[in-house]
């Protein structure tokens, strides 16, 4: 099921980019490979039309996650010079480390049994602070008792 899904948000990806594309000149797409631009257009589900609005330019397009990265990897692959692609690489290398850091503090292992340290002391100390109280028997309680107990009697 899970590919399936997966597989549409692809199909969906590949016509927003391909409408995308559409929107450069020859010159632009002339970089990337006809093969690559065919299989864009196989993949591309018939019905859907994305409606962009190209009036204001690409970074305000509300662009699927899927659809980014077919553009990087477009970008990257056959539209960069190899002074941009070392850049490029090094841009994205420097997210990925930063993402790591943040998962790294996020679940870090050094301290993933701190946080249940911390609650099982405090429920601990919570449990060493509380006292036995004396139950007290109401008057009216032992009254009925004490009445159970005469008729008892034999």
């Amino acid at each position: 099921m899970k590919n399936n899904v997966e597989m549409s948000e692809y199909r969906v990806a590949a016509n927003e980019v391909a409408c995308i594309l559409d929107y450069f000149s020859e010159e632009f797409k002339a970089n990337i490979p006809t093969n690559f631009l065919k299989f864009l257009n196989e993949q591309a589900i018939p019905d859907y039309n994305p409606n962009f609005d190209f009036s204001h330019g690409l970074d305000r397009l509300k662009l699927r996650n899927k659809t980014k990265t077919l553009l990087a990897m477009i970008y990257r692959n056959y539209i960069c010079s190899e002074k941009e692609k070392i850049e490029y690489d090094k841009i994205l290398k420097q997210n990925e480390n930063t993402y790591q850091i943040e998962l790294r503090e996020k679940y870090n292992p050094d301290n993933i049994f701190q946080k249940d340290k911390k609650e099982y002391n405090t429920l601990n100390n919570e449990r060493d602070n509380v006292q036995l109280v004396k139950y007290k028997e109401s008057k009216l309680i032992k009254f009925i008792k004490w009445f159970k107990k005469l008729f008892n009697r034999k």
